[in-house]
């Protein structure tokens, strides 16, 4: 089981560190919080980023 960080997502999907943080916290992503700091395993994400053709960023959460 392989889990990515905010800074993986970042340079996986090109996307500025606000971004990434951002993404990692909207609902229906399917990160998971430890402490302060969120992750997504790789397998979720990759089904996720299948299904997903765009998504509205909640930068309140950040």
């Amino acid at each position: 089981m392989n889990f990515l960080t905010a800074t993986d997502i970042e340079e996986l999907l090109k996307l500025s560190h606000r971004q990434a943080k951002a993404l990692m916290r909207t609902d229906g992503f399917p990160s998971i919080q430890i402490g302060r700091e969120y992750r997504v395993e790789q397998e979720r994400f990759e089904e996720w980023l299948e299904e997903t053709k765009g998504i509205k960023l909640d930068y309140s959460k950040c």
